[in-house]
């Protein structure tokens, strides 16, 4: 009998260390005392002498102490049922967020039709549920910040509530079913976990107010019933919503000494150190594309690094490091990034994770995001007294090949231009089928945007947000791209201009299509489009090709057109007031028999206009103008589409970059050495000039779009580069 136990203690400890990884760090044999996951009790006197010695920091505590009050006022009463999905708190019509106007009463704010009863009342329920969770965590904090029991014993009565009524809540998801991925106080095991970490941090700040029967009732009642019976049944390998759960099992497992659960969040197949190695790329974005969902992993990874190194664990590794200093160094030059896939513009700037990311790292890029409002609840607890002035280091453009950037940006650094290119990885779920698109900045705002996304329980979302049309790209037959990864082609740089060559992949079956875009000076923004079949373009058949593009503000001196009619398929179905302007062809070598297309726009609420030129193309072109969906479809935003009908065709367009610059554009023959035509979706050559605008150091150039690297007669030279930009003078 003893020798069997033996064993079994044998064999369970050689699982264990297996399970953790020879070369990772095991968590130590004891745990130090509470508190351990939000606050470090041997941390605490240092955090306690920085509030008195720091006017900021004791601002901040007063704030939340003024919080907790509130709290200690309130009596606990827990909803009678779990909350509901908050995407779908939106007008289904008009995807706007609704305006809560009581727990029962939701308003549309575009039309004001009132939605009552489920799911709407039951999101509110949700809000319920988590502002609970926030108390208990705040009042954790503030009774080991000032030492006033009352803020603990508070908590403590919310936290008994959920531990007997949890297991009453009936197991739902986001369909109102028993199903595994539901949650019990929230509709999935996401919004579980959130609410769980948050329980689990005030838990652990008011131990020494716990009983021994109060810590029992806890831990079988409301935290081993979530993590066992709700999160940890629902896995999802190499994910943000996995990363939460993570943080929801380490912190639960920390906070009771469950050496099970801690192995299981940091070191298991879909664990922190697997989320950090197979989930951040080499530039230091998430996996999934989606600056939103950036910063949501980070959310969630911070509770159990800090708990971790409370515990003597330190999870500090260079990927979590790179996902700090990436967005800054990818943003857009007034700090904030493109809505790219499922995502809304975000920024580091004033973010408060960046106040444990300077902390741990000591990184002055890090220091950057950090402002001289430190209000947070990471301020206060983790912010280091004096933060390091690194504003002064220019951010500069490049090709992020991880993710599938390339990021133009004007040498002016007072007032530079900017253009990213989006050509890599689709971002799995909160992918867009958007390859080749870009987001334009300059003069101080964006030019031409991406449409981010819209709550995902509205029609919108799919009929809008995630079709191609949506983006500044093509599209082929009137339908959507395929997910794919591209690749870039060519990448110069030189005084005073920059471009970029890049492939679409397999996004457009059985097509070639290959952009080129160049950012010149502060002044132009060049783009020439060029599509061919894969195969034998003898024996290729037409195809429709729309070349969609989405100006900010409103539309300006539009010339006359005909009304036109677009299909009923998504994307085209949200476009309004479209006319059609006709552009005639023009020949291999022909000049062109009227002038290019000139459109217009100018800001909603300020001055500024910006001209949009297009060349004709070697098939006739419609150009058409109508308006797109902004942030619901009563918000306006311009569209032109360029559609052409042809087996291969080239487009050249341009943007003008500052109120009084109108690009005025040429294209030039080529041949190849045996004197023969190129024909332009091959190589094109573009004489780029500028007409009105302020003084540049070169307002010509010469722009060669070349992707196969053909050796082609330029002028009085032979040249076989992919990418080529000259300035040619005044």
């Amino acid at each position: 009998m003893r020798s069997g136990t033996s064993h079994a203690l044998i064999a369970a400890a050689v699982l264990f260390v297996c399970t953790v990884g020879v070369a990772h760090q095991a968590a130590p044999r004891a745990l130090p005392d509470h508190p351990r996951l939000l606050i470090s009790r041997a941390e605490l006197p240092g955090l306690k002498a920085k509030i008195a010695q720091n006017a900021w920091a004791r601002r901040s505590l007063a704030a939340f102490r003024k919080q907790a009050d509130r709290w200690l006022r309130k009596a606990v009463a827990l909803p009678d049922r779990g909350g509901q999905w908050s995407h779908w708190y939106s007008c289904k019509k008009h995807g706007a967020r609704l305006r809560t106007e009581s727990p029962t009463r939701h308003v549309c704010p575009i039309d004001g039709e009132v939605f009552t009863g489920y799911p709407y009342d039951d999101v509110i329920i949700g809000h319920e549920h988590n502002s609970n969770a926030d108390a208990v965590r705040l009042l954790g904090v503030v009774y080991q910040l000032t030492g006033d029991a009352r803020y603990a014993d508070k908590a403590k009565e919310i936290l008994l509530a959920y531990a007997q009524r949890y297991l009453s809540y009936p197991l739902h998801n986001n369909q109102g079913r028993a199903a595994v991925g539901g949650g019990r106080i929230t509709s999935q095991t996401l919004n579980e976990a959130i609410w769980i970490i948050r329980a689990a941090q005030g838990a652990d700040c008011i131990w020494d107010r716990l009983s021994p029967a109060d810590r029992e009732t806890l831990k079988t009642k409301l935290f081993l019933p979530a993590v066992n019976d709700v999160i940890r049944k629902h896995r999802m390998a190499i994910h943000n919503i996995q990363c939460w759960k993570n943080s929801a099992v380490g912190l639960v497992g920390f906070l009771f000494d469950d050496r099970e659960l801690i192995a299981d969040a940091v070191d298991s197949a879909h664990g922190y150190r697997q989320q950090m190695a197979k989930g951040v790329n080499a530039d230091g974005q998430w996996w999934e594309g989606a600056w939103g969902y950036h910063f949501y992993t980070m959310d969630a990874l911070w509770p159990l690094t800090e708990a971790a190194r409370n515990c003597g664990i330190d999870l500090y590794g260079d990927a979590y490091k790179r996902m700090f200093r990436s967005p800054i160094l990818l943003a857009m030059p007034d700090g904030k990034l493109p809505p790219f896939n499922d995502s809304r513009i975000v920024t580091p700037y004033d973010n408060p994770n960046y106040e444990i990311g300077y902390a741990r790292y000591g990184d002055p890029i890090i220091a950057r995001a950090i402002g001289p409002d430190r209000q947070s609840l990471q301020s206060l607890l983790y912010g280091v007294a004096k933060v390091v002035d690194a504003a002064s280091t220019a951010v500069r453009g490049g090709e992020y090949e991880a993710s599938g950037y390339t990021i133009l940006r004007s040498s002016d650094r007072t007032n530079p231009a900017w253009l990213c290119l989006k050509w890599g990885p689709h971002g799995g779920g909160h992918g867009h089928p958007d390859k080749s698109s870009f987001v334009l900045f300059a003069r101080g705002s964006v030019l031409a945007g991406d449409p981010g996304t819209a709550a995902y329980g509205v029609p919108i979302q799919s009929e809008w947000y995630r079709t191609t049309l949506a983006h500044n790209t093509l599209v082929v037959d009137e339908r959507s791209q395929a997910a794919a990864t591209g690749r870039s082609l060519a990448c110069r740089v030189g005084p005073n201009w920059q471009g970029v060559t890049v492939d679409a992949g397999p996004a457009l079956a059985g097509l070639r299509f290959r952009r080129t875009a160049a950012l010149l000076g502060n002044e132009v923004a060049l783009f020439v489009d060029q599509v061919a079949p894969e195969g034998d373009i003898a024996s290729a058949t037409a195809r429709t090709f729309d070349l969609a593009y989405h100006p900010e503000g409103a539309w300006a001196e539009l010339p006359d057109g005909e009304p036109a009619a677009l299909p009923d398929k998504p994307g085209y179905k949200h476009v309004r007031d479209a006319r059609s302007l006709p552009i005639k062809a023009v020949r291999e070598g022909e000049a062109p028999a009227e002038p290019p297309l000139h459109l217009k726009t100018q800001r909603k609420s300020a001055d500024g206009s910006w001209w949009i030129t297009v060349m004709p193309g070697d098939v006739p072109t419609r150009a058409i103008v109508g308006t797109g969906v902004g942030a619901n479809t009563e918000d306006r935003v311009p569209i032109v589409i360029l559609r052409r009908q042809a087996v291969a065709t080239t487009y050249v367009w341009a943007v003008g970059l500052a109120a009084d610059v109108r690009p005025s554009l040429a294209l030039e023959a080529l041949a190849t050495t045996a004197r023969e035509p190129i024909p332009r979706h091959s190589a094109c050559a573009v004489r780029v000039r500028c007409s009105g605008g302020g003084a540049s150091a070169s307002r010509s150039w010469r722009v060669l779009a070349n992707p196969d690297g053909l050796s082609v007669i330029l002028g009085a030279r032979t040249v076989s580069d992919r990418l080529l930009v000259e300035a040619t003078g005044r």
